[in-house]
């Protein structure tokens, strides 16, 4: 995928159609975690670790699902942020050798795990840039659809999840997002923290998620994805049609059918009328749970 494009590109539609694979919270197996790096909020989520999650995040119903994708031929994986579970330097070492290891290659962006305690830039963030970018909001373009990655991790204090969208990424946003939609592109937003009422309890939640929501509803979008909540969720930016579509988490072992992990492959075709979206969610095992379709309307020119 191509970096943001310049001011004298092309048109940016085709005839193609372009397929993504959108997953989430893998929160992949951690190394050892030093007393050291545990003398702050992380001693809160390595007991957590110890004696719950380590049970119902597996590493081989990732690798079930991971597999399951290679089948499928996408163009790019998209990964909706908590690749770890301290944010320790050594699980950001892992994880990039985790997206540099997928089928396709693979744009990331951070969430809360991700972004537990604050921690220089070079061994943290840094290390996935080859997925993303030095700053964020990013885009990525790939036959007229731009990925634009937002980074909504935040150090918070204990039991506390939340996240938030800085000022200078509100602006940089709504600028590229006018942008974009101005010159024909299909928006396909990624945010970890779902920028919507209900779908997290208020200790988790995105603050500030209307000033996000205007600027979604405003500059314009065709599609918003998000993790965060380990929920297969599907409904919209508040006061618009935007799709907001979730994803369970990619680890997780359960019972409850909105809970087990899936991801969501995405097929976006030109339309005349705009874009059309089709959404297949499938479970680690393969099997398709639901399928909706979409025609985005047309926002820039021809």
């Amino acid at each position: 995928m191509s970096p943001e494009p310049s001011d004298t590109a092309n048109s940016p539609r085709c005839d193609t159609t372009v397929t993504l694979a959108h997953l989430s919270d893998p929160h992949l197996p951690p190394p050892p975690v030093s007393w050291k790096e545990a003398l702050n909020k992380r001693a809160i989520s390595l007991a957590s670790w110890k004696y719950h999650r380590r049970y119902v995040h597996l590493a081989q119903t990732c690798a079930a699902l991971v597999h399951d994708i290679s089948r499928s031929n996408v163009d790019a994986i998209l990964v909706s942020g908590d690749l770890t579970n301290f944010g320790t330097p050594d699980e950001f070492a892992a994880a990039a050798e985790w997206l540099d290891a997928l089928p396709r290659p693979a744009l990331v962006i951070p969430g809360n795990h991700d972004c537990l305690v604050p921690q220089s830039r070079k061994v943290g963030l840094a290390l996935w840039e080859k997925w993303s970018a030095r700053s964020y909001p990013y885009v990525r373009i790939h036959n007229g659809v731009a990925i634009v990655g937002i980074n909504s991790g935040i150090p918070t204090p204990p039991f506390m999840a939340c996240g938030y969208v800085s000022l200078r990424q509100r602006k940089r946003l709504k600028t590229l997002l006018k942008n974009l939609g101005k010159r024909g592109f299909c928006r396909v937003v990624m945010i970890h923290h779902p920028p919507r009422r209900g779908l997290v309890r208020w200790g988790k939640s995105l603050l500030g998620m209307n000033k996000v929501a205007e600027i979604l509803r405003s500059a314009g979008a065709e599609i918003v994805l998000h993790g965060h909540s380990h929920d297969a969720t599907l409904t919209s930016v508040p006061l618009s049609d935007i799709p907001l579509l979730g994803v369970a988490s990619a680890s997780l072992d359960d019972d409850r059918p909105l809970r087990r992990a899936c991801w969501n492959h995405l097929a976006i075709s030109p339309h005349e009328n705009g874009w059309h979206i089709g959404l297949e969610r499938h479970r680690d095992d393969g099997v398709i749970t639901e399928r909706v379709y979409w025609v985005r309307p047309k926002t820039g020119p021809s």
